[in-house]
């Protein structure tokens, strides 16, 4: 179900502002390099985990051996290029994505039972919510450009995550989201 969730948001979401085609095979490349780079992270984090075996680093479809932070790099990256790759504009497209990659977010996290993670991107996704149709409203907000709502998505997702997990350090990378939201503010990142 998840599978078939995260495919059809992704195309009901990007096929107005994309060719079908596109959004199809990037929909599909980017959920199996979404569960491979999870699987391969956990393997590397977990060092032996499987005894020297290889066929273990190949079952990706083995959801409790997945490591989330690897999982969404891995993703992140592959839409960075293709949006390099298509001349879209490349925080638009994340902010396009965004809510298809929640989606899928959201099924690996109750699955795995990561509640801290969990709770963080609800919490981040309650806070988005009300930003969706005023943040070109914004008086700081001069550039009106779409990426607003990833920027702020993930500054609130590493602030809400390093309360709950008392991981401080951590609080720097939504602080590096909030620098990206000011630069993309005043047309720096917008291209």
């Amino acid at each position: 179900m998840g599978v078939i969730g995260y495919l059809y948001i992704s195309w009901r979401t990007l096929r107005e502002n994309y060719q079908e085609e596109d959004i199809i095979a990037f929909s599909w490349v980017s959920l199996l390099l979404f569960l491979i780079g999870g699987k391969i992270s956990f393997g590397l984090f977990n060092w032996g985990v499987w005894g020297g075996e290889i066929t273990p680093w190949l079952e990706f479809w083995k959801l409790s051996q997945i490591n989330v932070a690897g999982a969404y790099f891995l993703l992140s990256l592959f839409t960075f290029l293709i949006a390099k790759d298509k001349n879209w504009k490349v925080w638009a497209f994340f902010e396009d994505s965004l809510l298809s990659v929640v989606f899928l977010l959201v099924v690996l996290l109750v699955i795995l039972k990561s509640w801290m993670l969990l709770i963080s991107l609800l919490g981040a996704v309650i806070l988005t919510i009300p930003m969706k149709g005023k943040y070109r409203s914004l008086v700081w907000y001069k550039s009106g450009r779409k990426g607003f709502l990833f920027f702020w998505m993930m500054m609130w997702f590493w602030l809400i995550y390093t309360g709950v997990s008392r991981t401080w350090w951590m609080g720097g990378i939504g602080l590096l989201f909030l620098g990206g939201l000011f630069m993309l503010a005043y047309d720096k990142l917008s291209k």
